[in-house]
């Protein structure tokens, strides 16, 4: 294999190594997102929330 070729695949790996941190982040997002939403304790829905999506306090 020749060294253009190397580098493109160099190139390529790099690429899908980014993408793949944005979806694991995107999956780790949409996560929080849906344990927040499933937080069924019984509250009024329409009460300013008590914490926010990471688990902190709101101020």
């Amino acid at each position: 294999m020749n060294e253009q070729a190397i580098s493109l695949l160099q190139q390529i790996l790099e690429q899908q190594q980014k993408q793949t941190a944005l979806l694991e982040t995107i999956a780790s997002q949409n996560l929080a997102l849906i344990e927040a939403l499933a937080d069924g304790d019984g509250a009024d829905p329409d009460a300013p929330p008590s914490t926010y999506l990471d688990g902190s306090p709101c101020r």
